[in-house]
């Protein structure tokens, strides 16, 4: 019995050795599968990372073709442009007109405009204005011219005394 005991549990023995090996072989097959699944994953990822990435630098490339015909377009008008300034075609459109007219018309709004600030600054300070001035200056040769036209008569008067009545006259 004993050999056959001996029989047996070399037999249970090689069993548990097959069955170990075949556990340790079905996990690394399970480790070798899920590693195996991750880079499958992984790649399709990076293909499709890869394919959008090309799309989208397609995108990018027809941008900038759009953006450079626009500028050359841009750079043309401009050029244009400036051909009829110097041409002088510029100033006889119609719109160009138009818009000097407003320009004129702003820029005398800004002259009223700044008068009327400078005069508010005068009087604050207490000077007196041109137009104040102008007045002031008419007043004046109004008053002038009657004083004169008052002392005529009295010239008339004193050229007319002997000399000892004309040292006691007013002389103007």
């Amino acid at each position: 019995m004993s050999a056959k005991n001996e029989t047996q549990g070399t037999k249970a023995d090689t069993t548990e050795q097959v069955e170990a090996s075949k556990a340790e072989t079905a996990t690394e097959a399970g480790k070798n599968g899920l590693a195996q699944n991750v880079e499958v994953f992984l790649k399709t990822q990076l293909a499709q990372a890869q394919k959008r990435i090309e799309e989208l630098e397609g995108e990018a490339q027809k941008v900038v073709k759009t953006l450079e015909s626009r500028g050359q377009e841009a750079a043309k008008e401009a050029q244009a442009l400036w051909g009829k300034l110097q041409a002088g075609e510029l100033l006889a459109d119609p719109r160009v007109k138009e818009l000097g007219k407003k320009v004129d018309a702003a820029g005398t709004e800004l002259r009223k405009r700044l008068d009327a600030v400078q005069t508010k600054v005068v009087e604050a300070v207490g000077v007196a204005s041109q137009a104040q001035l102008k007045d002031l200056n008419k007043e004046l040769a109004k008053l002038s011219r009657k004083v004169d036209a008052l002392l005529k008569p009295v010239r008339r008067v004193s050229g007319s005394k002997p000399a000892s009545s004309n040292s006691s006259s007013p002389r103007a």
